[in-house]
């Protein structure tokens, strides 16, 4: 089941007219009718998120399905080099979190995702050395750390810190 029909069956369920739900999603009636119709098939993770809460359900139920079709489909004909499912993995973190309301905490779980992401690249690079590498060796220099996500994470929290 699409994005678009699992909201209109949670929004026929609930008895719910579209102004209804868009008035609590703060979007237009004309958007929510396009995601439901599938007219506009990639609606913003804000948006997403927002429709959650107001049904009351997780985030990750809504985009469930696409996170399987993205598993199914390999790595390279998606264009994509990292996880296949990394999109509604960092949706998950992001509503669990609730993320969006607190900008410490977003670039905190952004963060954290960033830091996997490269630990897992690296030990990949380690277990599958290059086709130009002599069979048994390994990468020696991982590729160069990228802390810019961490330093302004860390003064995002600071200065939330401060506003407390």
């Amino acid at each position: 089941m699409s994005l678009g029909q699992r909201l209109r069956r949670l929004r026929e369920e609930r008895g719910l007219t579209l102004a209804q739900v868009a008035a609590a999603a703060r979007i237009s009636v004309s958007h929510l009718s396009a995601i439901e119709n599938e007219t506009r098939r990639n609606p913003s993770f804000h948006i997403v998120a927002r429709l959650a809460r107001v049904y009351g359900v997780p985030m990750d139920s809504l985009v469930e399905d696409e996170g399987k079709k993205a598993v199914a489909q390999p790595a390279a004909s998606r264009g994509l080099e990292g996880p296949p499912t990394s999109y509604v993995e960092m949706a998950r973190r992001l509503a669990e979190a609730d993320a969006l309301s607190h900008p410490a905490r977003l670039l905190e779980v952004i963060a954290a995702l960033l830091r996997e992401r490269e630990q897992a690249y690296e030990a990949r690079q380690v277990d599958a050395p290059s086709a130009e590498s002599p069979p048994g060796s390994t990468i020696s220099e991982p590729p160069a750390r990228t802390s810019e996500g961490e330093r302004r994470a860390a003064s995002a929290r600071e200065g939330a810190e401060e506003e407390d």
